[in-house]
Formats: structure tokens, sequence, C-alpha cells
């Protein structure tokens, strides 16, 4: 943390590693692709999910970024955009397998939370505002790539499920990234499960 904002240096390596690595992502079978650690910093594995969600925070906080700090995030975006439209037909595959786990992992997640009413209360919202984040990543992978009907109609299916115990609320993370996310899209940022 710089100060009382978000540091954007770990998404900023984030991304640098990520669209040097994303041709090879690509074109392997797995689907979460371990990257360790960089600059001493952990990162996330690599999937396009989360390429799109550092881009997105990124974004958001596109007002603090130094100028090389801007220049070095559209030189990741534009090295992403000549790979993806290199090969569009393994991006939008890895999109949409990824769409499909993200969906299971989500869905279990409201399975098990909502099996367990009344929710207990700090620890839901604790897991809720870290669960969330898949939930994000689907929503950012539905923006990037069509994704198939049946993915569409599960994630819908969900919400309806969410919203039916959904309390309207703050935003659930740094006030810095509430820019990027209108409440009438990421209504699920802001609040948490009742």
């Amino acid at each position: 943390m710089q100060g009382m904002g978000i540091d954007p240096k770990p998404d900023l390596v984030f991304a640098k590693v990520a669209s040097e690595q994303l041709d090879e992502y690509l074109h392997v079978e797995v689907l979460f692709y371990p990257i360790g650690a960089v600059a001493g910093l952990q990162m996330p594995q690599l999937t396009i999910g989360s390429w799109l969600e550092t881009t997105w925070r990124l974004q958001a906080l596109a007002s603090t970024l130094q100028s090389d700090q801007q220049a070095a995030l559209d030189q990741a975006q534009a090295q992403v955009k000549r790979i993806h439209s290199r090969v569009p037909e393994l991006y939008t595959q890895k999109a949409h397998r990824e769409c499909r786990s993200r969906l299971d992992t989500w869905n279990w997640y409201l399975d098990d939370m909502l099996a367990r009413r009344p929710l207990a209360t700090p620890p839901e919202g604790q897991a809720y505002s870290t669960y969330v984040h898949v939930r994000l990543k689907l929503e950012l992978l539905k923006e990037d790539v069509a994704q198939p009907a049946d993915q569409l109609a599960r994630l819908e299916a969900g919400d309806r499920r969410l919203y039916r115990h959904f309390a309207a609320g703050s935003f659930v993370w740094e006030p810095e990234l509430v820019p990027q996310a209108p409440a009438d899209t990421y209504w699920w940022l802001y609040g948490h499960p009742s």
C-alpha cells in the first residue's frame, strides 16, 4: 500500500509477466498456469480471467499511475491484443474453459453458503469478499468473449439465487475500485449475502 491507496506495483508486475507468457499459456493444455514469484511478489496463476481482473483494477487506478507505469500497462495490453488477434480460436477456447471452471466454483460456493442459513457474519462477509473475485472474473470473461448460452444461463441462475439472499450495502473492496464498478452491472460488489 502506498499511503492509504492501492499499490499498483503487484498488478503492474503481473500485467507485464502475463503479457509475456500469454502466448505460451494459450498453447498448453493447463487452464491455471503457475507463474510463481516475480520481483519478490507472489503472482496469481495466469488465466484470461486473472489478466482481465488485473487490467480492470489498473484501469480504476489510471489517474494515479505514473507515466512509466501507464506506458508499461499500455505495452502489456498491446501485446495481449496482438496475441489474441493472432490466435483468436485458442484464446476463445481458453476463455470458455475458464468460464465453465469458474462457474463451477461460484455455484459450489453459492450452494455451500446458502445451505448454511442463517449466514454467519462476519466470517461469511470475509469469505464473500474473496469469492466474489470469481464472480468478477465471470463478468469480465463474459464481456471479453461471447460465452455459450448454457454457461450464460448458469451464471444468470446463480445471480438470481444470490439476489434473493443479498443485502445491498457498501462496496466490498477498496474504494479506489468503485469507478470501475458501476452498481447497475456489478451489483454483487455492493453488499453481502444475508
